[in-house]
């Protein structure tokens, strides 16, 4: 965040806010549900310093969204349970001031009981997720303004090498990229952050043996904008507790068992999500924190009502958070 040639004072506040962005990177690992949505960050670490976090992430649903109706699945005949197990790997460093880059990639595992029926496919996927490389560039910083810290954040999407076209497939798939504005501002007794963008992504190719008149073709995936609103309370020195609610709403697209759809056809689902989810956050030497989550799906179209959790590690390097390794 905060340089230390701005004073003994700002750098006793260079390291509060670090506390933040092991916070807060902690939590852009965290509730990492499909699909991807943006994870911007304003608190930007002291030049030359960064994060690396690991997190794993559970998904299940016994329910699902038709449309907007809720149906039991999402194999109806069955309720079968969809789920899926992810670990996410990010790395985030500070090469200004006010000007920061960020990397995020994931592995996981699907798993649908009875996937091979009117879907077609496995019961199970495993592969790499999608990867986002992104810039985050601070234009108002809070310490030496009134003002809210302001960021503009850009990123690329790079689509994992997962078949897509399944009920239960890693991803929609698809290259692109994301765009968001970012407003945080910490006080002494809690920090909040807001984040909307837009995200756009081309077509992927479908699998050639998935169900449907998409099969072994190219579906455009949906474009969509999305929102991120996380709040976080200290409970003491060391434990903070995070609420946060996430949307994302897609620009267009089908719906299931709608005109032109066909199981083929997933990632071309006009998708919405709508997740409440909290966490507790633990600065255990003040260059690794720890967290634990969970989350709910609790509104959307045309997507799996999961619920989530996970814990995750973040270890802080560089500068002079290295001296609490």
């Amino acid at each position: 965040m905060r340089g230390s040639t701005r004073g003994a004072a700002g750098l006793c506040h260079a390291r509060r806010p670090f506390a933040g962005v092991l916070a807060a990177t902690s939590l852009l690992m965290c509730l990492a549900a499909r699909p991807a949505i943006g994870q911007g960050t304003a608190w930007i670490a002291e030049p030359g310093t960064g994060t690396i976090s690991v997190s794993y992430v559970n998904q299940n649903a016994f329910e699902f969204y038709r449309g907007t109706t809720t149906t039991k699945g999402p194999l109806e005949a069955t309720g079968a349970n969809l789920a899926q197990n992810t670990v996410w790997v990010g790395f985030n460093y500070a090469l200004h001031d006010a000007v920061a880059v960020d990397v995020q990639t994931a592995w996981a595992r699907s798993f649908v009981e009875g996937a091979v029926g009117p879907a077609g496919g496995r019961e199970s996927y495993s592969g790499l997720f999608d990867t986002n490389v992104a810039v985050t560039w601070r234009v108002v910083d809070e310490l030496i303004s009134d003002a809210p810290s302001v960021a503009f954040r850009v990123g690329a999407i790079i689509a994992g090498g997962y078949d897509t076209g399944y009920i239960n497939s890693l991803g929609d798939g698809g290259n692109g990229f994301e765009t968001s504005l970012v407003v945080a501002k910490f006080w002494d007794a809690l920090g909040l952050s807001a984040e909307v963008g837009y995200r756009n992504r081309g077509s992927t190719e479908v699998n050639r043996d998935a169900v449907g008149a998409a099969a072994g073709e190219e579906v455009d995936v949906p474009a969509d904008m999305f929102f991120n609103m996380w709040l976080f309370v200290p409970l003491g020195s060391r434990v903070t507790l995070g609420a946060d609610y996430r949307v994302v709403n897609a620009l267009s697209g089908i719906d299931i068992g709608g005109e032109g759809f066909s199981p083929s056809r997933f990632p071309g689902l006009e998708e919405d999500a709508h997740i409440v989810g909290g966490r507790l956050l633990f600065d255990l030497t003040g260059s690794v924190g720890a967290n634990a989550f969970f989350g709910q799906v609790v509104g959307g179209r045309n997507t799996a009502k999961s619920r989530i959790f996970g814990f995750g590690l973040s270890f802080g390097f560089g500068g002079s958070f290295s001296e609490g390794l």
